[in-house]
């Protein structure tokens, strides 16, 4: 994800924070604070380096004025937003469910629309869209003169040539699909529609468009001016909880600017996946709560606090804090996606502290390293496998579900540890087998010569309940060759070999694999488990390897 940077005014900063900013020294000292960084400064233009992808409350003037109002004890805990009921209904049509299903919205009534406030709404629409929702895939974000819109609000996919309206900066009305070709945002975000017979449509009662999800918004709804005094905002993406923190972060910022929050009501088709419910109310504005000991706390900073100094600390940082006997109990807004584990917590108590008033300590025990018993173990195996007249290779930690479970002809609902934040597709998740991993590296090396005989002894992750960390984490070795007459036989011998220069026991019993031909089975190897074979035709296939490849994995 690429850091965004955010243009404000300091005359505007200083208004909405009520700290006067009288130098550079100042700036970049409260900077700290949001994890920001001066870029620029050219007179009263500020342009700030964001540097927490996932705090996309800071990335306008006005999250940045409320964080600073927070750390420099002007306000304290979470900020009470008051949301309204509005009889306003936005209804899903079901016909969107494998496209873009779902959506969230919000009202803001009476809004004055200055010159810095559509400034800072247009950057926060565009950054979050952009950063947060990754050009636009997993978010994009309307917003409309709610006074030309005639309510309910329908969200539905329509086919081409039923629909066409005039996209914003347009003069005349244009089909989807015409849209896409001709207009600068259709080409810059067609390949999101890509291979859809159906486009989503946000409209309202009268049939009137009001945009294109996640491309366009339309010319006569879509364009807010000083005039508009009332608001109506959707996000559209492929996951709830980051539509609604989209939605929030967008409600919070012209809220802090005098408008007034009111809530809409969503009917989704089904309270089935994907959808979250057969209806709700949003913005939700909900809260959550984590729980650690100050023995964690201590261990992780070593700063001997006082009950009183962790609840101003915590306060400061946007916390509602409790101390409970040993337990620190820490409520947040559920929009700070960021917090996963007491860490996060303590990460933003030290901020609030401030990592310059931490006094360094002397070390006072030398420590010798040495290589640990499972190093060593690894080595090896490792000198083993080169004495075959293997060539070790290695591969990323990180890979796709392409190459993990499609490529392998796996189940989709296969699970993987998966990166929350991901900045590619390319590197989603953690490799949970390092097979497909050995062939993606075979596909890349065909203009090699051939026998390719190569290894690998490395890392793979899978989901583990029983866990503390809820993931399993085991070293494995993988072995894999390919030529033109390559089989069974072949791979087994290497297995055996292996057994014996580690001088343990091996047996392999038949059992049959997704990816693996019927000349495979499972291993068993010490009493570590794996499996061994001939990779399947159709597998080949995916990875475009013509050659036979035999191969085995087992756990060390």
């Amino acid at each position: 994800m690429v850091m965004p940077k955010i243009d404000v005014s300091i005359k505007d900063l200083e208004s909405l924070s009520g700290i006067k900013l009288s130098s550079r020294e100042k700036i970049e000292e409260l900077l700290e604070f949001v994890k920001g960084e001066v870029d620029v400064i050219d007179g009263d233009n500020l342009k700030i380096d964001c540097k927490d992808p996932n705090r996309p409350d800071f990335w306008s003037v006005e999250g940045v004025a409320r964080e600073l109002k927070a750390k420099t004890g002007k306000q304290k805990g979470i900020v009470k937003y008051k949301v309204q009921k509005s009889n306003i209904v936005l209804n899903v049509d079901k016909n969107l469910e494998k496209i873009r299903p779902l959506i969230v919205c919000a009202v803001i009534k009476d809004i004055k629309i200055t010159e810095n406030l559509l400034n800072q709404m247009i950057q926060l629409q565009e950054k979050l869209g952009e950063s947060f929702g990754r050009k636009r895939k997993e978010l994009a974000i309307g917003i409309y003169d709610l006074d030309i819109m005639k309510p309910p609000i329908f969200y539905k996919g329509f086919k081409d040539n039923e629909i066409e309206f005039i996209p914003l900066e347009w003069k005349v009305p244009m089909r989807p699909s015409e849209i896409l070709i001709q207009h600068d945002k259709g080409k810059a975000y067609k390949h999101l529609l890509e291979g859809t017979k159906l486009y989503p449509i946000v409209l309202d009662s009268n049939n009137v468009v009001a945009s294109m999800p996640p491309i366009i918004n339309s010319q006569i709804t879509g364009k807010v001016t000083s005039q508009t005094k009332n608001l109506f905002i959707e996000v559209t993406g492929q996951n709830f909880s980051t539509i609604e923190t989209a939605l929030e972060v967008m409600c919070m910022a012209l809220a802090d600017r005098g408008g007034k929050i009111y809530s809409c009501t969503v009917n989704y088709p089904s309270n089935k996946k994907p959808y979250p419910a057969k209806k709700i109310i949003t913005p939700l504005f909900s809260t959550e709560k984590i729980v650690f000991s100050k023995k964690e706390l201590l261990a992780k900073t070593g700063l001997e606090l006082k009950d009183k100094e962790i609840i101003e600390l915590l306060a400061k940082a946007r916390f509602v804090p409790k101390i409970s006997k040993d337990k620190i109990i820490a409520e947040y807004s559920s929009y700070r996606i960021d917090i996963l584990h007491a860490v996060d917590v303590i990460e933003d108590l030290l901020i609030s502290y401030g990592f310059n008033n931490i006094v360094p300590q002397k070390i006072e025990m030398n420590l010798v390293g040495s290589q640990s018993e499972e190093a060593r173990y690894i080595d090896f195996v490792r000198e083993g496998a080169i004495g075959l007249g293997l060539q070790e290779v290695q591969t990323y930690n990180l890979t796709s579900k392409e190459i993990q479970q499609k490529q392998m002809l796996l189940d989709e609902k296969e699970e993987f540890v998966e990166i929350a934040n991901y900045v590619s597709l390319n590197y989603q998740i953690f490799r949970k087998k390092m097979t497909p991993q050995l062939l993606s590296f075979l596909s890349k090396n065909k203009s090699q010569e051939y026998p390719q005989r190569i290894f690998e002894i490395g890392t793979v992750l899978e989901l583990d309940k029983s866990k503390d960390s809820g993931v399993n984490q085991r070293n494995v070795l993988c072995v894999a060759i390919t030529h033109s007459n390559t089989n069974f036989t072949e791979i087994k011998s290497v297995l055996v070999q292996i057994a014996k220069y580690l001088g343990k026991e091996v047996s392999v019993t038949k059992q049959k694999f997704v990816f693996l031909g019927e000349n495979s089975g499972e291993i068993n190897l010490g009493g570590k488990k794996g499996f061994i074979g001939e990779v399947k035709e159709d597998v080949l296939k995916e990875f475009g390897l013509k050659k036979p490849v035999t191969i085995f994995e087992i756990e060390l």
